[in-house]
């Protein structure tokens, strides 16, 4: 049997940041491995593939993810696998003011198994939700958050 549901992943805050230092934090790589993956390549870009890490170790297991529209400093659209379903992951940047930002994540594209997509569903909802406020502690306090390290050894 099959989910016939759309079913979508969703978090959102403001980050009293502009919008392109917001975007920034996550294009660039050094940027976002302080409060997310760990990154190594040269940004994202439309069409390209990149690999993230769990964790800096040089064996961390990795995965990779592939962009599929980033329009600077708007919208970054990706694709990646999650619980045997390739699903799409858009960032939305919105201006509030000239210092805030409203930063949303949606996660759509789930099929197959009911429960494990439902599942699948729940757990990135809390996880977008987790980088989300790590994002927003760094980009205002400089607090590095780690919240990849810390939900995998929960």
């Amino acid at each position: 049997m099959t989910l016939e549901v759309d079913l979508a992943a969703t978090a959102q805050t403001l980050i009293h940041k502009p919008v392109p230092e917001v975007f920034d934090a996550f294009v660039n790589p050094e940027t976002m491995s302080r409060f997310w993956f760990t990154r190594r390549d040269d940004g994202l870009r439309a069409g390209k593939t990149s690999a993230w890490y769990l964790g800096a170790r040089p064996d961390a297991p990795q995965f990779e993810v592939r962009v599929t529209s980033l329009v600077h400093p708007r919208l970054i659209v990706m694709e990646w696998e999650n619980a045997g379903s390739l699903t799409t992951v858009t960032w939305r940047f919105e201006r509030k003011s000239q210092d805030t930002t409203l930063l949303r994540v949606e996660e759509t594209g789930y099929s197959g198994d009911p429960q494990a997509t439902i599942a699948a569903a729940l757990d990135s909802t809390g996880g977008f939700n987790q980088v989300i406020i790590a994002a927003k502690a760094w980009l205002e306090h400089r607090a590095p958050i780690n919240v990849v390290a810390d939900h995998a050894g929960a």
